[in-house]
């Protein structure tokens, strides 16, 4: 019992004295020493990520009214520029739109035409002005109707070209035109040629050229490490990607123990929407990277050995994260001298010891 108590005593003795040797005491006990590389970001370690798009990267193409396909021109995975006709439709309801247009056109046509004759006879005093107030209001009336008509043409996708050319012509046009509303990359298609559509359902998914995400589910203690705006560094397939945290949640799935983590991707990393791979995350901070054979465990302490001359000393340090090899210390000025990396335990002994 008391032989414990003696050991556990010369165990917590904190490293606090020097040793000093001579170059051929340092060749006999193989101490080698090494200087630490400074780094600008510590890996924290390898975890499971996921590429996702943006919603507002997502744009779906509907229609507002029941219509049959009649023609597709674009497929999954065709690029698209705004404007571009990706089909034709046929809809009852978008003939009587434009039957109803042109009846509204031809009335304001009458209205301005009669609106325009009581005005010379009222002039003249022929007849009283308040018929031509009324002539008037009326016109007012149909312009109103007419500008209705339009807003409901356009919800067709109708272009005020076509709608120039109905009221030119007065002839109804069979089909319409489902152009797209941006330029991307389409993602999904629910249309075929001969199928009935619904009202407001999607027809195409289209992405937007644009920054997707890159998400993990990250340990609580990994996750305590990360700050909205963080700058970071994914590392994937040893390509390494310059990225931010752009939301780290609040909570914490009770399951795993992990928060949800979302970081931006920039265009550059050229990685595919759904891919699901193995990437290692890196955190901006400034520290040293050491061989871990210079790490010495005293008491509660950690050390290392700084050589100075011919002495060696201790130095508390503070571990970041580790590997199999090396060590990420917190940055310390005193840690740009050379450190023992070889014959540390010989160098604990004599300090126990009380050697000099």
């Amino acid at each position: 019992m008391k032989k414990t108590i003696i050991l556990q005593m010369m165990l917590s003795i904190s490293l606090v004295a020097n040793v000093t040797l001579t170059p051929q005491e340092e060749k006999n006990w193989q101490i080698q020493t090494a200087l630490a590389q400074e780094v600008t970001h510590v890996p924290l370690d390898e975890y499971m990520m996921r590429v996702t798009t943006p919603p507002k990267l997502l744009h779906t193409i509907s229609v507002p009214y029941e219509a049959q396909v009649i023609q597709l021109n674009k497929a999954n995975f065709e690029s698209v520029n705004k404007g571009e006709v990706l089909g034709l439709l046929n809809s009852p309801q978008w003939i009587e739109a434009q039957k109803e247009a042109i009846a509204t056109w031809v009335e304001l046509s009458r209205s301005e035409n009669e609106a325009s004759r009581k005005s010379k006879l009222c002039k003249e005093g022929i007849i009283a002005q308040k018929e031509c107030l009324i002539a008037d209001a009326e016109v007012k009336t149909d312009k109103i109707k007419l500008l209705a008509s339009e807003t409901v043409l356009k919800s067709y996708g109708t272009s005020d070209e076509m709608i120039k050319i109905l009221f030119k012509d007065l002839t109804i046009f069979p089909k319409i035109e489902l152009r797209s509303a941006v330029k991307g990359v389409i993602v999904q298609t629910d249309i075929e040629v001969g199928k009935n559509i619904s009202s407001s359902s999607a027809l195409f998914t289209i992405k937007i050229d644009g920054e997707d995400w890159i998400e993990s589910d990250l340990p609580q203690a990994i996750a305590d490490k990360l700050k909205s705006s963080k700058e970071v560094i994914i590392t994937i397939a040893g390509k390494e990607i310059k990225s931010k945290v752009l939301l780290l949640s609040p909570l914490l799935n009770p399951t795993n123990q992990t928060r949800y983590v979302r970081f931006s991707l920039p265009k550059e990393a050229d990685l595919l929407v759904g891919l699901k791979t193995k990437a290692t995350l890196s955190i901006q901070r400034k520290a040293l990277l050491i061989n871990k054979k210079a790490i010495v465990q005293d008491g509660q302490n950690t050390v290392v050995f700084i050589k100075e001359a011919q002495t060696y000393r201790t130095l508390k340090v503070d571990v970041i994260a580790e590997n199999r090899q090396m060590c990420y210390l917190e940055y310390n000025a005193e840690l740009k001298k050379p450190i023992a990396i070889g014959g540390t335990s010989i160098l604990q002994n004599m300090l126990i010891q009380g050697k000099e």
